[in-house]
């Protein structure tokens, strides 16, 4: 299984730094990771981190050298296979393996089911949708979220008041 890291959302200067938005919390991990490729390609590519900017990481790729070449990559995303990830620590996860959980709240109620996981840039936030087929984002924060239950998939949650679509 791959695990996406990133997308490239922009270029910074001529000498073909690419801007890439991820969700990885240390991104300085960026330089060690071996295994990274775009999705519809099979070679890997060597990431360097540059520098963390507005939220956003700075990346450079070893064979892109100028800004023409680094503009093709606009909008594509990095992987990395599962395996090259590094284990757990109890009470740790990823959060790309919390999509499609079930939301629970605090009564027992079904509220939902996690379809995304986004970052603004003020923390991530759990695109939740509704059987209604509305969807809301509920903040993952200690304040809205009570416990992860990995085996059985479930968030329980306690979203604060109003930010349920009803």
């Amino acid at each position: 299984m791959n695990v996406e890291i990133g997308k490239i959302i922009g270029v910074v200067g001529i000498k073909g730094h690419l801007k890439m938005a991820t969700s990885l919390s240390n991104r300085q991990n960026i330089n060690k990771m071996n295994s990274v490729f775009f999705e519809e390609e099979k070679n890997l590519v060597k990431l360097n981190f540059i520098r963390e900017h507005k939220g956003n990481v700075i990346i450079s790729i070893k064979h892109i050298k100028s800004r023409n070449e680094a503009e093709s990559l606009i909008g594509k995303k990095l992987f990395i296979k599962r395996e090259s990830l590094p284990t757990l620590k109890e009470g740790e996860y990823y959060v790309s393996d919390l999509i499609g959980f079930d939301v629970i709240n605090n009564i027992g109620n079904k509220i939902g089911i996690v379809k995304d996981i986004k970052n603004f840039g003020a923390g991530n936030l759990f695109e939740i949708n509704q059987e209604n087929n509305k969807t809301f984002f509920l903040p993952f924060n200690q304040d809205n979220i009570k416990k992860i239950d990995q085996p059985k998939r479930k968030i329980i949650a306690n979203p604060i008041k109003g930010i349920v679509n009803d």
